[in-house]
């Protein structure tokens, strides 16, 4: 399955109401690890360094806050699918609700 199929059955998984959400995706060949940085630059994402079972972390937000857009998400992994670097691509922590930090009560 590649790499936008399975962000697609992962967009499909959540709530209607999703706020952010994060994904992980590993490549099987630790030789393409630059050409997916390349392709991913443009969703974000942040390069996993030391003893984890991914090597890139992505934050995908739904209509606002911090992350990147759906569909430039999707762009880049279908960027990957494009140049033949393979892996998986899974779903970390959602969230539905995003709220503004409150005021600072201390200072000007």
């Amino acid at each position: 399955m590649s790499y936008a199929q399975e962000f697609d059955a992962v967009m499909a998984e959540l709530a209607p109401d999703w706020a952010s959400l994060e994904c992980y995706l590993t490549v099987d060949d630790p030789l393409r690890l630059s050409d997916a940085r390349v392709a991913l630059a443009r969703a974000n994402g942040r390069p996993v360094h030391g003893d984890a079972d991914h090597d890139f972390a992505l934050t995908v937000a739904s209509t606002s806050g911090r992350g990147a857009h759906p569909g430039v998400v999707r762009s880049a992994l279908r960027t990957l699918d494009d140049r033949g670097v393979t892996g998986r691509i899974w779903m970390g922590a959602a969230y539905d609700s995003l709220r503004p930090a409150p005021a600072h009560r201390y200072g000007p």
